[in-house]
């Protein structure tokens, strides 16, 4: 029963994750073959258990990479944060703003309020707050639809 229900919260961030993606735009970000959603090694495991990499986001493959160091998150168009402690939260802000990188963290980890997007859990339920200023400065561009799900807006 318990693992059914850890199942169950896998696919509902999978499916979070996949949307966030899908209703995100980095416009001035270069055209890639391939959509690369990122996470450190203490968060990799979130998204490994999951569905994301058998499936396509507008056409492109998605592949799962683990961040070994901070060089390598600007390859990422998504790095997702949960159990990672940032050390260096100064440089990884700025290479997720000049490289136009959607940044999802849980809104247990005190990177949160670097994020994009914020997620929490509660009651088995996702729910998302969506940051307009830092998406703005790092040149992200968020849906009108995924604006009207999101749980909260902070400018």
């Amino acid at each position: 029963m318990a693992q059914a229900q850890t199942e169950d919260v896998r696919a509902t961030k999978s499916e979070l994750i996949f949307n966030l993606a899908l209703l995100s735009q980095a416009p001035n970000r270069p055209q890639q073959d391939t959509y690369v959603i990122c996470a450190f090694e203490e968060d990799i495991a979130h998204l490994k258990a999951t569905t994301l990499e058998s499936q396509k986001l507008q056409n492109l493959q998605i592949f799962l990479v683990t961040v070994k160091s901070l060089a390598d998150v600007k390859r990422c168009n998504l790095l997702f944060i949960q159990d990672y402690v940032v050390q260096k939260t100064l440089e990884l802000q700025q290479i997720i703003q000049k490289d136009s990188v959607l940044t999802v963290v849980h809104r247990s980890n005190k990177f949160s309020e670097y994020s994009h997007v914020e997620i929490s859990e509660q009651d088995k339920h996702y729910q998302f707050a969506l940051h307009l200023t830092s998406a703005k400065v790092a040149g992200l561009v968020f849906d009108t639809r995924l604006i009207k799900l999101a749980t909260n807006i902070i400018n």
